[in-house]
């Protein structure tokens, strides 16, 4: 997607062109998250944040800022969720999305379509809306049902199998009998990365796992169900600051996940995908917040992986004025070796 509209840079801009957090994140909530986010426009940015406490304000002022704009936030640590693996990234924003939520919206856009709207207070099944407006049972489902297949299965922006899968969920708040409770809930499982057997879903015309294949497709179509229910985009928080521990601590001392080398470079290539991806991602935000010594770490930072390093590294700098629009920026921490 293009850059958002030029701006006056923050005010609280340190020497050699370091930003604060705190107005890091009020430049990205005015800039990307008032309206860029929710008129379908994506970014991906990389923030090398100084301490702990300064990574502790960016993630909070961030949630009040994508809360403020309605849109989605779903913070994740590398401690607590393998960010080395697009389908766990994935499974972690769907357990924060209300997917019942999100199918009664394109519900309620197929009857307008078919120009029975739903007035406030009346509930969503066919019957309901039918006797409302004094029309056939049989002919409102088939209208309904033609406008969310349409919608659903034939939007270009929505991976197919997610598709039949907000599908199921939308004709079960109908009310017709065509979906009944185990496969509901296998939809819902299977949305969440917690389906033991894919079998419980071929009525639904679903015959895969979400992984790695196709994790991605899915975090690009809940992003554009999201925008199309008028929430106003995705913000992802990724703090990568576990993966700058090279070596395990001992047993007793251990908490969380640790990654190897291989699992690093890993992460960086999931990092490099959405990069490389957003022109088709549709109201999506991702910030991977990085301490410094993964700046400048030949054999675990992102110097080992040139792919990544080469999408995000100033190519030209002024050293004395920060550019908060930039890929990658500087939070209370100067790093002139990655210039």
């Amino acid at each position: 997607m293009s850059t958002p509209g030029q701006a006056t840079a923050p005010s609280g801009v340190l020497g050699g062109g370091v930003l604060k957090a705190d107005e890091y994140a009020t430049f990205l909530a005015r800039e990307y998250l008032a309206g860029y986010l929710p008129s379908g426009g994506a970014a991906v940015k990389v923030a090398v944040v100084g301490d702990s406490s300064a990574a502790d304000r960016l993630k909070s002022a961030l949630g009040a800022a994508a809360a403020e704009y309605g849109g989605l936030y779903v913070s994740l640590s590398a401690e607590s969720t393998r960010v080395h693996m697009v389908d766990q990234i994935y499974f972690a924003v769907s357990r924060n999305v209300d997917w019942e939520a999100l199918a009664a919206d394109r519900v309620r856009a197929a009857y307008q379509s078919a120009a029975f709207p739903v007035p406030d207070g009346l509930g969503l099944t066919v019957a309901e809306v039918a006797r409302h407006h004094d029309v056939d049972v049989g002919e409102l489902y088939r209208s309904v049902r033609r406008n969310l297949e349409r919608s659903l299965l034939g939007n270009p922006v929505i991976a197919a199998e997610m598709g039949r899968a907000i599908l199921r969920l939308a004709q079960a708040q109908l009310g017709a009998g065509d979906v009944d409770v185990a496969e509901h809930e296998a939809v819902l499982s299977w949305l969440r990365g917690e389906l033991r057997g894919i079998g419980a879903l071929r009525s639904a015309l679903i015959y895969a796992r979400i992984g790695r294949h196709n994790a991605r497709e899915m975090i690009t179509s809940t992003a554009a169900l999201l925008l199309a229910a008028g929430h106003g985009g995705l913000v992802l928080h990724l703090d990568y600051a576990r993966i700058a521990e090279a070596r395990r601590p001992p047993a007793d001392a251990r908490s969380g996940l640790y990654y190897s080398k291989a699992a690093a470079l890993d992460a960086y290539e999931v990092l490099r995908q959405f990069i490389d991806a957003t022109d088709e991602l549709r109201g999506v935000l991702v910030i991977a917040v990085v301490p410094p010594q993964l700046m400048t770490d030949e054999q675990r930072g992102m110097p080992a992986y040139t792919a990544l390093q080469l999408r995000v590294a100033d190519e030209v700098r002024d050293r004395r004025r920060a550019n908060p629009f930039a890929a990658l920026v500087r939070l209370e921490v100067r790093l002139e070796a990655v210039s």
